[in-house]
């Protein structure tokens, strides 16, 4: 049995029926097609920015730990870097001046990145504040957390600040410094922990026995090899004394002769792939424009 509409009373508005939202036109085969290359195209600068050089280190250590670099933990332990900390976690008294400076270096490429209109990172505000970031202009500034700009991973309970602690870790270009700026507080913190248990020794064995153990994680030979055709090599003095330089030059330069094997080839392949995918992407894309 079917129930009779109630009649609408009299003076009483129509209903009003929500008109559906328009869809988004699908975008063609072609407009797909030309945003995935671009896609590939910037996914791809990226890595070509990682590996447009080759370096090469050749250094005595006493151990090799299976540390991996973990972006959140390296920046966690940086950003409490300033000139209270050094005391508070019983550096050293003659690398406190180096930490500082790592800090200082991280918390410049930050700054410079977000100030930069083309990248994404740019922060307008900062950008009109220039003038007022000491940092910039002197490279000596005091560092104080107190006036870091740095994004604050330590208030969890605010996700806007914890958002931009995300962007930043995911800059390729401020991982890459991330990067280097971990490999140098490891050495340091090596270097750190030698000379604290060298002060506990009796100063009769102190100089030989610092003297042994600062050697270890020294870099005695560097090689840097760029696209451009340069060639930078380093060697640290201590090389020319130590007993087995020979042998340190040799392991050095068959490293050198190896890693640039592997990184001619992985070049190869990546700008192999690359010929090759923008090869087929470019057919499909014809094709469909024919029909």
């Amino acid at each position: 049995m079917t129930n009779p509409k109630n009649p609408r009373r009299r003076g009483a508005a129509a209903p009003i029926t929500p008109s559906p939202t328009p869809a988004a036109p699908r975008k063609t085969f072609a407009e797909r097609g030309e945003q995935l290359i671009g896609d590939f195209a910037q996914s791809l600068g990226e890595v070509i920015i990682d590996i447009t050089a080759l370096e090469v280190n050749t250094m005595v250590v006493k151990q090799i730990t299976g540390s991996k670099f973990m972006p959140w933990e390296t920046y966690l332990a940086l950003y409490s870097i300033d000139d209270h900390w050094t005391a508070r976690s019983n550096i050293h008294e003659s690398l406190q001046s180096r930490y500082i400076n790592l800090r200082r270096d991280l918390e410049m490429e930050y700054l410079l990145l977000a100030c930069n209109p083309d990248s994404e990172l740019f922060d307008p505000i900062l950008a009109q504040q220039q003038d007022k970031l000491q940092i910039l202009s002197d490279p000596n500034a005091s560092m104080n957390l107190g006036h870091t700009q740095m994004p604050n991973p330590f208030i969890p309970h605010d996700p806007a600040e914890m958002q931009k602690v995300q962007d930043l870790l995911h800059n390729s270009k401020f991982n890459r410094s991330l990067r280097k700026v971990s490999e140098l507080k490891a050495a340091l913190d090596n270097r750190n922990r030698i000379l604290k248990r060298m002060d506990a020794l009796p100063p009769t064995v102190q100089a030989e026995a610092m003297e042994q153990e600062i050697k270890t994680d020294v870099i005695y030979a560097q090689t840097i090899i760029q696209l451009d055709g340069d060639i930078i090599n380093r060697y640290d003095e201590d090389l020319f004394n130590h007993p087995h330089r020979d042998l340190l030059l040799q392991i050095h330069k068959e490293s050198v002769t190896s890693g640039e094997r592997q990184w001619r080839e992985l070049l190869g392949f990546i700008l192999d792939l690359a010929q090759k995918t923008f090869a087929q992407l470019g057919n499909a894309l014809s094709g469909s424009i024919k029909r």
